[in-house]
């Protein structure tokens, strides 16, 4: 008998040597999610909130969906935050609506606080202080007040810009003591281009050569202003709160990594979406390449400006959702021309982005079986390169992840879902043992919710039961039932993570492999554990048997924790 036991031993040991490293998060990593505002808020016309251009544009459009009720979060943020605690999350990641703090005055024609909004926006923020999470806080997630569109054009007027300097003054004085982290804005690519380009987004805007460019140029000067008011006073409330702007960007690869052309298209493509603001923000004006493709299509900074707009950010904040292949619209390999791009920016950065990366997994689709997201697959391969890309801008700065997430429908059991975020967060992991200064993850989304004109696709971690009158024009009162938060195997995984802080050893490896055939799940569950658990087991109750461990006191036994006993 005591063969077998050395040779189990020497089985164990040699188990032992080749299971995977334990992957685990630094303390003071956030691991969290995020919302916005009009996306699961609903309560339209509560608390004194007024209409913004998402609540004109939905209803402007038959084939659109309006976010009247949505998740109905300003009413169950209560339960929704205890559903994050539970969960272990360290963060929350939100925005305020600037339409249900503040209301227009005729009168004084600036925007005036609204007091009811206001207490809305402190119940949630002591909701999630009490929670032990860290509060994110996005000034603007797309829903512009209408007051401030109508007439002046919104972001396409130089005006905009006082108006949120004192917007995010009044933030700072109601919550800058209860914030640690705020953005200016987030992905103010998308709503420039969206809204004021391409027409798809609030406030509609379309078939313009400058448009986006302008509305932009607003952005980058509103962000300046807010970010120097808020170094000048955040002593006052938060000395050690930090403030960024969220980018975003998909991953574009050269579709031949050894073509000239195609790695320089592929640096134009990070330089038109990443580099439009990271740029400014950084060197205190637009990338080089820009200037050259966009021409004067582009606004011009004054010096003045230039010096107000560089070194206006506290950290870095990245977005990343998919990656592409891409080469130059005049290319020969190209699918597109570059007339048949639309007009402005995507027709000056002169981009074919239509393939997506080897191995990249498309997202979900519809009942219909129609893609949900045509712009995305799932690549966690392009995480790295295009956080490294930011990173090399200022390599000492701090960098959020501040949305990830994938491309759903309706199913509950996702597990495509499930391998987006393993083999993600994986990638978040070694990213951090290489030594790139990330300070936290955070999933896109906590819930289903109003993805911009109508609930699909559905990002959430957890499912909700939209009932047919979720995206009507009016809004209506659910009961109980509607809406009820049901967790995807996701959302099961990230709270194990985050209570954790690890990875389960070997999980993205078992997951980025083909299925195992004709295994039985038993067996794969051992052969995924390197054989260590039956075996360590088998050890200890053989030494047991034989009476090998030693001895424990009737008292000692009743001090100690059994799975600790030593002596």
């Amino acid at each position: 008998m005591a063969k077998v036991a050395a040779l189990l031993l020497l089985v164990l040991v040699g188990a032992t040597a080749t299971a995977p490293t334990t992957k685990c998060f630094p303390d003071g990593f956030f691991l969290g999610t995020a919302t916005a505002a009009y996306q699961v808020e609903g309560g339209v016309n509560e608390t004194g909130r007024t209409s913004s251009i998402w609540d004109d544009f939905c209803r402007s459009r038959d084939d659109l969906q309006c976010a009247n009720v949505a998740d109905d979060m300003l009413h169950r943020y209560e339960s929704d935050i205890k559903i994050m605690q539970d969960m272990g999350l360290t963060s929350f990641r939100l925005s305020i609506s600037w339409s249900r703090v503040m209301t227009w005055s005729p009168a004084t024609k600036r925007m005036v606080r609204n007091n009811d909004g206001i207490a809305f926006y402190h119940r949630l923020l002591d909701a999630v202080i009490r929670a032990k999470m860290a509060p994110i806080v996005t000034l603007y997630h797309w829903d512009l007040p209408s007051a401030l569109y109508v007439g002046s054009g919104g972001w396409l007027s130089r005006d905009i810009v006082p108006h949120f300097k004192e917007y995010a003054n009044l933030m700072f004085d109601e919550f800058g003591h209860k914030v640690p982290i705020w953005t200016t804005f987030n992905e103010p690519w998308s709503f420039c281009v969206g809204g004021y380009g391409e027409g798809y987004h609030a406030p509609g805007l379309s078939h313009s050569d400058t448009a986006s460019y302008l509305a932009a140029h607003h952005v980058l000067l509103a962000h300046a202003a807010v970010v120097r008011l808020f170094h000048s006073r955040r002593h006052q409330f938060y000395p050690s709160a930090q403030i960024g702007i969220v980018l975003n960007s998909d991953m574009p690869f050269p579709l031949d990594p050894n073509s000239p052309e195609d790695v320089a298209t592929s640096e134009r493509k990070l330089q038109f979406s990443l580099g439009w603001f990271l740029s400014p923000i950084v060197y205190g004006d637009y990338p080089d390449v820009m200037k050259a493709y966009a021409g004067d299509h582009l606004p011009v900074f004054s010096d003045d400006e230039k010096a107000h707009l560089q070194g206006t950010y506290d950290v870095f904040m990245v977005n990343y959702y998919s990656s592409s292949v891409v080469t130059d619209c005049n290319s020969t390999r190209s699918t597109v021309t570059c007339d048949s791009l639309k007009q402005g920016w995507q027709r000056d950065a002169g981009v074919d982005n239509a393939r997506a990366p080897p191995g990249a997994r498309p997202g979900s689709v519809n009942a219909q079986g129609d893609p949900l997201c045509g712009w995305f697959s799932g690549y966690p391969d392009g995480y790295l390169p295009l956080t490294r890309w930011v990173h090399a801008h200022n390599t000492s700065t701090p960098i959020l992840l501040t949305e990830n997430g994938w491309c759903g429908n309706a199913t509950i059991d996702n597990q495509d879902q499930l391998w987006y975020f393993q083999t993600h967060l994986d990638r978040v992991w070694q990213g951090l043992q290489e030594g790139l200064p990330l300070i936290g993850y955070t999933a896109w989304s906590f819930l289903d919710n109003y993805e911009w004109g109508s609930f699909e696709p559905r990002f959430g971690l957890f499912y909700v039961n939209y009932t047919t009158q979720t995206g009507g024009k009016e809004s209506y009162d659910p009961v109980p039932s509607d809406l009820a938060r049901i967790p995807r195997p996701a959302a099961t995984w990230f709270a194990n993570v985050a209570q954790t802080r690890c990875l389960m050893p070997d999980a993205t490896t078992r997951l980025d492999a083909q299925p195992t055939q004709g295994v039985p799940s038993w067996l794969q569950g051992v052969i995924y554990l390197g054989y260590t658990a039956p075996m360590a087991i088998a050890f200890v109750a053989m030494l047991a048997f034989h009476g090998h461990l030693p001895r424990v006191s009737a008292a000692v036994a009743k001090e100690t924790t059994p799975l600790l006993r030593t002596a």
